[in-house]
């Protein structure tokens, strides 16, 4: 595993605290996505196997992204699937490592949306549904429509 990020944090008192999460390192299905910058620092991703398919990636923080994962969901005969990305470490007095999933329509090409996964190294809640996916953070509850053949 890599270190992400790293932080001291000068308390103002003669001490420092550390921020630290580490990310998994990117896994083979990650391998073959590339990441594209376009205008005003908007990214997305795109693989050779998967060809007219451009993922839009939300970011959180002024970095480049960086791909960790792709899964096809077989629950959804394949039509659905995730890219798992690092998306940034905003913070002002601690960095706090961000990591989002693309959910995407196979069948239409389609970035459904960009929820959370992970802050800080913090696993957000995932209930998967037959028609929908609800993602819940500390502050709301995102339902993700997924499409059904």
């Amino acid at each position: 595993m890599r270190l992400i990020a790293a932080a001291i944090i000068g308390t103002g008192l003669g001490g420092a605290a550390f921020a630290e999460c580490a990310l998994p390192e990117p896994s083979a299905p990650a391998s073959g996505w590339q990441v594209i910058e376009g205008e005003d620092f908007a990214f997305t991703a795109e693989n050779p196997a998967f060809p007219g398919l451009t993922v839009e990636l939300t970011m959180d923080a002024p970095v480049i992204p960086e791909v960790l994962d792709f899964v096809q969901l077989d629950r959804y005969g394949g039509r659905v699937a995730l890219l798992q990305y690092f998306s940034g470490d905003p913070g002002t007095s601690a960095l706090v490592t961000m990591v989002r999933n693309a959910v995407i329509d196979l069948g239409t090409g389609q970035t459904l949306a960009t929820p959370l996964y992970s802050a800080d190294c913090e696993q957000i809640a995932w209930t998967w549904f037959p028609n929908h996916v609800e993602v819940a953070d500390a502050a709301m509850i995102e339902r993700i429509t997924l499409p059904l053949d």
